[in-house]
């Protein structure tokens, strides 16, 4: 049965993010994450009868970011009944000594590192994504990193709004979610545009 490796792997971790790193999870292959996190498997089957119990998907993503990240091995949804008991996901997460802020500063580390590592593969990318040339895209990151360039080039396409008025914004001190309000769009729109440039930029990286 197919696995939800990536989705879940991007969707939990975002989901214990704050929308300003919306775009500073790595969405991981299907070899990494079998590799890495061989102790969870969670399929369709799996998910659908936990949300016959009564569990929501958001919810689920949360367990399983947890569980993933466990040191002892633990199921979904026995982290989901600790949860339905505390009301509280950073209350759970103690409970099973899971430390989120330190996973999360790791994680965006090691993202910032793939950045630094690939940013020409991922300029050219882009480039061809907004339509700008590779020496524009370079001007741009004089004032924003390159990982906030990659949402504001999907801030951009959803909105229909040149990419270098969203780099102005930026440079005025406004913050993502400001951004993006401003532009009248929906958060999680822009988090599924930024999460297929994610997937192409790591379709071109591994050719």
């Amino acid at each position: 049965m197919k696995k939800h490796y990536m989705l879940i792997s991007l969707l939990s971790v975002f989901l214990f993010c704050s929308q300003q790193n919306i775009l500073t999870v790595k969405a991981h292959d299907h070899k990494e994450i079998e590799a890495k996190h061989v102790h969870l498997h969670i399929s369709d089957q799996e998910i659908n009868d936990l949300i016959k119990k009564g569990y929501t998907k958001r919810d689920i993503f949360k367990a399983y970011f947890i569980a993933k990240h466990a040191k002892e091995k633990l199921d979904v949804e026995t982290i989901l009944k600790v949860y339905k008991q505390k009301q509280s996901w950073e209350e759970t997460a103690k409970y099973f000594k899971v430390d989120i802020e330190k996973i999360k500063k790791e994680h965006f580390e090691k993202h910032k590192q793939f950045y630094k590592k690939n940013k020409t593969q991922i300029i050219q990318y882009l480039a061809t994504y907004t339509g700008k040339s590779p020496k524009e895209l370079d001007t741009y990151l004089k004032d924003v990193d390159l990982h906030f360039l990659v949402v504001a080039a999907a801030i951009s396409k959803k909105s229909n709004t040149d990419l270098n008025q969203i780099i102005q914004y930026k440079k005025e001190g406004k913050h993502l979610k400001e951004i993006i309000s401003i532009e009248k769009l929906d958060p999680k729109s822009v988090f599924n545009e930024a999460k297929n440039i994610h997937k192409g930029i790591y379709r071109a990286i591994k050719k």
